[in-house]
């Protein structure tokens, strides 16, 4: 590498206004007691990358604290299958609606022998034998009143087995977190608008704020033919201005989509990755080659 350009990393001390860095990606500011004070987190995927964070923030003076989050993640249900209607928890069928018995002419109904008009028997005898029922001259013992049925109620299905939860599936992140300060405050007012965030209109990019962001969010594509700055994905109107900034600092750039790999900014091309290395600097101690530009 050449001689330092005038907005590398190297080129000057660092200073706390380089964490406007972490807020061109997935970092966020918070403003508290009416302005006057603000803390700055970020959120990244693996603990030797919130280390480093952590680390270039105490260069700066400010300490932060390393949190592991746990997410879960929301599995969506899989249909309900059609049961077949043989099968218990099928609709049954509906019943036919019901219709009046016509009325039958007194003529078309034979009348029936008195011979075989028998009286019900009435068994109020304590001893348990049926009397005996006299009609038309013939005498029978009354038959026995036979018990009522249990009502059917259907095939007996087994019991099936209750389903075992499966554990829920969650995430793992890091969250670095500073302490609320005053010297925060200025920053935090730039880079709010109410609760929304938003890039300051003269925003610039030096290789300071440039290192955090890389840091924070960095990574190459992974057939290497670019490199990703990723963007705060609950912030789509700070993309296309920082896309702006990136180029404004000699880094025209590729918005990707969420789709895309996104969202993120892509820096492709040889000479423009040798410009991003020079920005950024030596990579820092513990992070991996694969997340730090290089020409």
């Amino acid at each position: 590498m050449g001689q330092l350009s005038f907005y590398s990393a190297e080129a000057r001390q660092p200073c706390v206004g380089d964490l406007a860095g972490l807020l061109c990606g997935p970092g966020r500011a918070l403003g508290f007691a009416r302005g006057r004070a603000a803390r700055v987190s970020v959120t990244v995927d693996t603990r030797d990358r919130a280390v480093a964070v952590a680390a270039a923030l105490a260069e700066r003076g400010v300490q932060a604290r390393v949190e592991l989050v746990r997410t879960p993640v929301l599995v969506e249900a899989a249909e309900d299958e059609p049961v077949p209607a043989d099968e218990p928890g099928a609709a049954e069928p509906a019943e036919p609606e019901a219709v009046a018995d016509e009325d039958v002419p007194d003529e078309d109904v034979p009348d029936e022998p008195l011979d075989d008009v028998v009286d019900l028997p009435v068994d109020d005898e304590p001893d348990g034998f049926a009397p005996v029922v006299i009609g038309a001259g013939r005498s029978r013992p009354a038959e026995p009143v036979a018990e009522p049925a249990e009502p059917d109620t259907g095939p007996t299905w087994p019991v099936a087995d209750e389903p075992v939860e499966d554990e829920p599936v969650v995430t793992e992140s890091w969250q670095v977190t500073t302490a609320f300060r005053t010297d925060l405050a200025g920053l935090a007012a730039q880079w709010l608008d109410g609760d929304g965030k938003v890039v300051p209109p003269d925003f610039t990019l030096d290789g300071a704020a440039l290192r955090l962001w890389a840091l924070a969010s960095g990574r190459w594509v992974e057939s290497g033919s670019g490199y990703l700055l990723g963007l705060d994905p609950d912030a789509p109107d700070t993309h296309e201005p920082l896309r702006k900034a990136l180029a404004t600092s000699g880094l025209p750039s590729t918005l990707l989509t969420g789709k895309a790999g996104g969202p993120a900014l892509r820096v492709a091309g040889r000479r423009r990755l040798e410009r991003l290395a020079e920005l950024v600097g030596r990579a820092p101690t513990g992070v991996a080659e694969r997340t730090w530009p290089a020409a």
